[in-house]
């Protein structure tokens, strides 16, 4: 910790305790007010600048902690090292840095640090995130005045829709009671009719019975004979009434009953509930005002470069891509691989637990495939397709298809941009949210150009000349490799966290590394193994995990250490 500013450092050396008035931060102590003067005309010290106690205490607890000797030895911090980002004085280069080379003169390096591009630069992203947060406060202010203007509006849409469907059922109810009035007069009105002629029948029935008892008794046998052949004929008409009206079921029982239709019956069943609220992401139109980073100043530093001879790789396990053509593949942090099969249209996935692998079918081909977040990913649909597909893997849909009408290929992930392989129409990007395509490189790439993003650098293949190129993201070329001995007709590419390019030389069945500037090579993968015509591969940074994937049957998954 720093020397106590509370009371004056000279004066204490000379036993006696007096308040400190100022501070010096190159004496690093306190002073009080005869001790400044000294201090203000001392050869040694005239040059120092001081500051006032009172305006000193008003800095943050955690810099004025900050000391200029060193907690460990109690001696001058005299030297920065670069490789460990920390200040040293001598004895610490000698028992902790002694094989560290970058060492930096701590004076030359705070030299007019508060005047420095690195302090006008933060003041000035300072000032920016200031008025972003105001932007972006004020925006969510007005989001949330819009969520209870809408919220008003659903819930009146869902009452009047409520209205429209009970009015629309007091309309089916009036219907269908109509029906059944008038279905009940139908078949009254034929039991009706077919009662008058059974009564009329019963008359005649009674009539004949009552003739028959008189002529018993009064007619003469001659009479009787006669009269009967007449009656037998008018007897033989009723009996066949009554068996037309057994044959034909004219006395069938009717019964009125009401059969729900599928639709009432589906909706008492299947409606649980009267709709869904949706909340629908849209761009807000907010400008978040951000200057393009700049090279890393006094107290950034960039990550170092590391020799290629230091990478080594090894295999940790195969797998089979269960696909035909395997033209992408993308492999995420929790283990999980995603091949694109192009030539049967899906997508495979392979979970680390080695459960069942998941095949997903699409109408359109399949070519290369990324993971922009979680679980979402992006799919090119090759020469044919003419759109980006965003699936979900955790929600097992298709979440947008991003119309570009151009053919694409290799894809990359930056923000809210897709960069993409558009053929004869350049490197083009489309943004996720709102669909909208820009060009990037206007030159023609070849078919199956492949991408990768890393920082503020693109990189892509071409199978036809066996080149790579480094590009920033507006397409302005920085290197372009070339080494035709060691890789040709290039295909898959990936980057890892020192920006090192991985590239699949198809040719050759090899994989080539190449430094960050494009002039170093090497050689780190071959058909001893196991590639055989290899397609595509992919770099897990968070890992440090390299998936190289065959055209067909394999895949292998390496562990990437820097020695």
């Amino acid at each position: 910790m720093a020397t106590n500013w509370t009371t004056c450092g000279t004066c204490d050396l000379r036993n006696i305790t007096k308040p400190s008035v100022f501070w010096c931060s190159e004496c690093d102590e306190g002073l009080c007010h005869e001790c400044t003067e000294h201090h203000s005309i001392s050869k040694a010290t005239r040059g120092h600048s001081t500051v006032e106690i009172d305006e000193y205490k008003k800095l943050q607890s955690t810099i004025l902690e900050i000391t200029q000797t060193c907690k460990y030895h109690n001696e001058k911090m005299q030297m920065f090292c670069n490789q460990h980002d920390c200040p040293c004085c001598k004895k610490c280069i000698v028992e902790t840095h002694n094989e560290c080379k970058e060492f930096v003169d701590i004076d030359d390096f705070v030299k007019d640090v508060k005047s420095s591009n690195a302090f006008v630069d933060i003041e000035h992203t300072l000032a920016e995130i200031s008025e972003n947060i105001i932007r972006i406060r004020k925006d969510r202010e007005e989001n949330l005045t819009a969520i209870m203007e809408t919220r008003e509006k659903v819930e009146s849409e869902i009452k009047m829709t409520k209205l429209k469907i009970v009015s629309y059922l007091d309309k089916l109810q009036e219907d269908i009671l109509s029906e059944l009035s008038e279905t009940e007069e139908s078949e009254s009105k034929l039991i009706q009719k077919l009662l008058t002629s059974v009564q009329q029948t019963e008359k005649d029935v009674t009539e004949y019975q009552h003739n028959i008892a008189n002529i018993k008794q009064h007619a003469s046998d001659l009479q009787a004979f006669l009269v009967l052949k007449q009656i037998e004929h008018e007897v033989e008409e009723k009996d066949k009434f009554i068996q037309t009206l057994m044959k034909n079921k004219y006395l069938n029982h009717a019964t009125l009953s009401w059969k729900i239709s599928s639709g009432v019956q589906n909706f008492q069943t299947s409606l649980a509930t009267f709709g869904n609220i949706v909340v629908e992401s849209k761009s807000s139109g907010i400008i978040i005002v951000r200057r393009k980073e700049k090279q890393a100043q006094i107290v950034v530093m960039a990550p170092s470069p590391i020799s290629l001879d230091k990478i080594e790789l090894k295999l940790k396990k195969t797998v089979s891509t269960k696909g035909i053509y395997i033209t992408g593949c993308s492999l995420f942090s929790d283990g999980k691989m995603i091949f694109s099969s192009y030539g049967d249209k899906k997508v495979v996935v392979l979970k680390s637990d080695r459960s069942k692998p998941v095949k997903i079918t699409f109408e359109f081909q399949t070519f290369d495939v990324e993971q922009i977040d979680g679980s979402l990913i992006a799919i090119t649909t090759g020469y044919e397709g003419g759109r980006i597909i965003l699936r979900d893997l955790l929600e097992r849909k298709t979440k947008k298809i991003i119309d570009v009408d151009v053919s694409n290929d290799g894809i990359a992930v930056s923000g809210d941009w897709l960069y993409f392989s558009a053929r004869k129409n350049g490197l083009m990007r489309a943004n996720i949210i709102d669909g909208s395509i820009c060009e990037v490189v206007s030159g023609p790439m070849c078919g199956c150009a492949y991408i990768a993003v890393f920082g503020n650098n693109l990189f892509f293949t071409n199978k036809s000349k066996n080149t790579v190129t480094c590009s920033d993201l507006e397409g302005h070329v920085k290197w372009i490799f070339k080494h035709e001995s060691i890789l040709s007709f290039p295909l898959g590419i990936s980057v890892d966290k020192y920006g090192n390019s991985y590239v699949v030389g198809n040719e050759f069945s090899n994989v080539v590394v190449i430094s960050p500037d494009g002039k170093q090579s090497k050689v780190i993968l071959s058909s001893a193994d196991g590639l055989d015509c290899p397609q595509v591969l992919h770099y897990n940074r968070e890992n440090n995990q390299l998936l190289v994937a065959n055209q067909s049957g394999h895949a292998f998954l390496f562990d990437v250490t820097f020695k």
